[in-house]
Parts: C-alpha cells; structure tokens; sequence
C-alpha cells in the first residue's frame, strides 16, 4: 500500500463512509463519516480485520464481494444491502467497491439508505412548510384591510351608540378585531434580522430554563441534560431563545394537565444528519420532550401551519414563529409525537469555522 493517508482528509468532508482496505481485507483508513457510523480502526494492524466489524451472516455475502472485485479488478456496487455488525446492530445501505490498482487497495464507499429516506422526507417538509408560510402570509395580508375596515366602523357606532347594549357589544368587537390584527400582523412580520455572533447554545438554554421555571403556577419539573461538548453556534442567541421558550411554552400547556408531568431540555452533538434536504457532518440538535398526551396524529401534518393550534384558545403562532427563527439560522426543526411522549428537535449545522473558533 502506497497511499499516503494524510493526503486522504480531504474526504473527511464527505457525508458518504469512505473504507479503504488493502488486498487482505485490513482496514487502512476511515474517514470521518465512517467513525461517526461506528467503523472502529484497532491501533494494532493485525486487528483490524474488516470481518471483526460484522455479524458472520455480514461477513459471508461480504467478503464475496471484496474477493470479486479484486479479482476483477473493477468496481461493484450492492444496492440495498442489509449489513449486521458485530454488536447485532442492523444497517440498510448503498455499497460501491472499487479496487484500485496503482495503491493496491480496496475502497467502499458506504451511503446510509436510511439517510437517502430522511433526505427526502426532510425535503419534503420543508417544501410544506414553505409553502403553509407563504399561503398563511397572503391570507394574512388579505384579511388586514377588512379588519381595519370593521374597526373603523364600530368605533363610529359607539360615538352614535351610548347605550350600554351597544357599549358592550361595540366593544366586543373593537377588542377581537383588535387581537385578530395582532394575529395577523405576526403572521405578516417576518422574524428579526439576526445579529449574528458566536454564543454558547446552553447559554441560550439556561435562559430558557429560568423564564419556564419562574412560572410559579404550575408543577412542572423541569429536566436539564446537557452536551458541554458542543462548540459555540453563529447566531442570535435572543432569536434562539425566543424559539426555543416557544416549544417549551407549547409543552407546558400540554402537560398542565396530567400527572407528574415533566419537560426535558437536552442537547447533543449529531452526525450525518439531513436539514432542509442537504446532509450535514456534524450538527447541534435540541430537543424538548414532554410526557404529555401527545399530538392528534390527523394534526401532524399541519403543527408549524399558522393559526392550527390542539389548545382551544392557542393561536397557533408559537412554532410557525420558532421555524421562521431557525430557519433563517439555517435549522430546522422536526417532530416525533406520541401518548406519553412528545419531542421537538430544533438542529443546527455546526460549520467547520464555528469549531476552528471554539478551538481558538
């Protein structure tokens, strides 16, 4: 083997797990993908055996197809392939194999199909959810005037109407029309522009964590569980906090109710992860889980659409406003939500420089 691997870390960049093996089968190098997915390179050579990463039913169909494309001297590609690892760990994925002759190695490059499923649903969403924000928006607009237009009147009447009926009802009407517009004007306005700098995101956590806690009439536990590893985030840490005490509100007022009811605050460094359809090495997901009821599964495909809302006085507005905020951030945020447990994850791309930053 030849192959000079410092000259490899460009391919760290890569979402795709790259595996270079020599002519034995022992693996010489991985890249960053590849670690991050659980690939394991023993510091002893003799014990890095590509067949110790896998189950024996793995290694069979495996090594077949190594020891073909050596023979070959070509490139194989499995679709679809199933493999179990070692620890009895089940993975689905794209498999090419390429034998190259000049450094006398072998190269896999692995795409998760689980990952290709996730790009595209997470495509999708965003997709929706654009299009919800934009239609909102243009109802939006559209509904300002007449509300101006039926403000102005009733303030009229009840300068022609001093009764206490007309009083009454008059001022049922300038009250609603008045909250309606300041309804639809946070529909229209978009979210702050961001004063972007470098900030600790359990800074931004911690201030959420005091805002919820001061809500003295409720029973709430609040839970922390933190990654201190996490390097610092470029963006505006008001705007993450507004986004992020949105979701805890949002749970809170769906757990008021129940018994024992708590709210964890977690972060963690993920790897691999799609948002908005693009893959990203290494991303800052925060999640927050509530052990209440749960969304009504028919109002899943619609949470972050203004004005729907499973509160019968919500507006509906809190996680519109919080996907705007991290949207702009270049986040995005996702949800898995059933009785008994509920999270909101709000992921982040942590760039290449935000690490070089936290270094330095």
């Amino acid at each position: 083997m030849n192959m000079n691997t410092e000259k490899l870390s460009f391919l760290n960049q890569l979402e795709t797990e790259i595996i270079i093996l020599d002519r034995n089968l022992f693996i010489i190098w991985l890249n960053d993908s590849a670690l991050n997915k659980g690939w394991v390179l023993n510091s002893k050579k003799d014990k890095n055996l590509i067949t110790d990463q896998f189950s024996e039913e793995t290694n069979g169909a495996l090594i077949n197809l190594l020891k073909k494309t050596i023979e070959k001297n070509g490139a194989k590609t499995k679709r679809d392939f199933e493999i179990i690892t070692a620890a009895d760990t089940k993975r689905m994925i794209d498999l090419t194999v390429s034998w190259n002759n000049e450094n006398e190695c072998l190269i896999l490059e692995i795409l998760c199909v689980d990952n290709l499923n996730k790009i595209i649903d997470s495509t999708k969403t965003f997709s929706t959810q654009k299009i919800a924000a934009n239609l909102a928006r243009t109802l939006a607009h559209e509904v300002k005037n007449p509300l101006s237009g039926i403000r102005g009147s009733a303030q009229i009447l009840s300068k022609k109407l001093t009764d206490d009926y007309s009083e009454k009802f008059l001022k049922i009407i300038i009250d609603e029309t008045d909250r309606l517009n300041s309804i639809v004007t946070k529909i229209l306005t978009p979210p702050s522009k961001p004063n972007l700098s470098l900030f600790n995101i359990h800074s931004a956590l911690e201030k959420v964590y005091a805002l919820a806690e001061a809500d003295k009439e409720n029973k709430i536990e609040l839970i922390r569980d933190y990654d201190p590893s996490i390097p610092e985030i470029n963006g505006d840490e008001d705007l993450f906090v507004q986004a992020i005490l949105n979701i805890v509100k949002n749970a809170q007022q769906a757990i008021e109710n129940i018994e024992d009811p708590n709210i964890t605050i977690k972060s963690r460094i993920e790897y691999g992860k799609p948002i908005n359809g693009v893959v990203h090495q290494t991303v800052c997901s925060i999640e927050i889980i509530d052990n209440g009821p749960g969304i009504p599964q028919e109002l899943h495909d619609q949470v972050f659409f203004p004005m729907v809302s499973v509160k019968e006085n919500g507006s509906g507005l809190g996680l519109t406003i919080a996907q705007d905020i991290i949207r702009i951030h270049g986040g995005g945020i996702i949800f898995k939500s059933n009785p008994g447990e509920t999270i909101f994850a709000i992921q982040i791309p942590i760039k290449i420089e935000d690490k070089e930053a936290k270094i330095a």
